[in-house]
């Protein structure tokens, strides 16, 4: 067995060495933000709209207001503990492998979080549900159908960042197509995904769909160039989806869902107090959060 020098340094390295060899599906599929912990707020801001011709003669220009949203996120101390009986530490070795194994298992608590996460914004309400200025319409869910911009205003309308479609190379274009399309509050088109950089998320009974979809060069029957491929960065297969048939297409270079990590993931190790067993203890402090503005998350519910 190492000595109780070594044993600590000998954990903290390879559970660190782990975590920074496992890219996190999480991280691929949303934004990652760091900083205190507790209650905090994830804020955001509707500011400006289309530019209005200001003649020569003019005295005077209508002025916009600006509008600012919050959304509430509560991290929580997450905690592995495996405790194990000392004659299985009898080298080095031992040691190396349950720090590896303890990155990997935290790795995959805090993507079970952020996917389970996911999957309940069909059920989720919109931080801003309501019928005043800046919000999107009452009762509304964060991925929905008939989400208002300029709610009272000239110029008024809808849209959705929701859809019904199994996945298919026609369900995933019409996707881009929203995001593509999509407004902000104040009516201008964002043109999300134009250029690349989507992170498509999908159930095992998809991923040999998803990778021929995004991977192929030539498209469809006729051969034609697969114009999906450049846009598509990732494809992440969440295995503990509780509906394979859902999946999401996620704008990564401006995520409005992720992760916030408020405590580093660490890992200590001690002694039981009659001396026979081990105690691993691994944990961190984070939560999935959603931004007030939807901007970037197309999701689609299949039946």
């Amino acid at each position: 067995m190492a000595n109780a020098v070594n044993a600590p340094v000998i954990v903290q390295r390879s559970f660190l060495h782990g975590l920074a060899e496992n890219t996190s599906a999480f991280a691929l599929a949303g934004r990652v933000t760091t900083g205190a912990g507790g209650t905090l707020k994830i804020s955001g801001r509707s500011i400006g709209g289309l530019a209005a011709t200001l003649a020569k003669t003019a005295s005077t220009l209508a002025a916009t207001d600006i509008a600012n949203f919050e959304a509430d996120v509560t991290t929580s101390h997450k905690v592995i503990k495996h405790t194990v009986n000392n004659k299985m530490l009898t080298t080095e070795m031992g040691f190396e492998g349950a720090g590896v194994e303890l990155a990997n298992k935290v790795l995959v608590s805090l993507n079970k979080d952020y996917f389970d996460f996911l999957e309940g914004l069909f059920a989720a309400p919109h931080p801003r549900a309501g019928a005043g200025a800046f919000q999107v319409g009452v009762g509304m869910k964060y991925i929905d159908t008939g989400l208002a911009f300029l709610q009272g205003e000239a110029g008024a309308g809808t849209q959705d960042n929701m859809i019904t479609s199994a996945f298919s190379e026609v369900a995933l274009d019409a996707a881009i197509q929203l995001l593509n399309k999509y407004r902000d509050d104040r009516g201008v088109p964002l043109h999300l995904g134009t250029t690349g950089g989507l992170t498509l998320v999908v159930g095992p009974k998809n991923r040999k769909l998803a990778g021929e979809v995004t991977g192929s060069t030539l498209s469809g029957a006729d051969m034609a160039t697969n114009t999906l491929k450049p846009l598509i960065q990732n494809v992440v297969v969440w295995n503990w989806t509780t509906d394979e048939d859902d999946w999401f297409l996620i704008d990564a270079n401006g995520s409005p869902v992720g992760t916030h990590i408020a405590a580093a993931p660490s890992v200590s190790i001690n002694s039981s107090d009659d001396g026979l067993f081990t105690h691993f203890v691994a944990e961190y402090e984070a939560a999935p959060f959603k931004a007030p503005y939807e901007y970037g998350i197309i999701g689609s519910d299949v039946a």
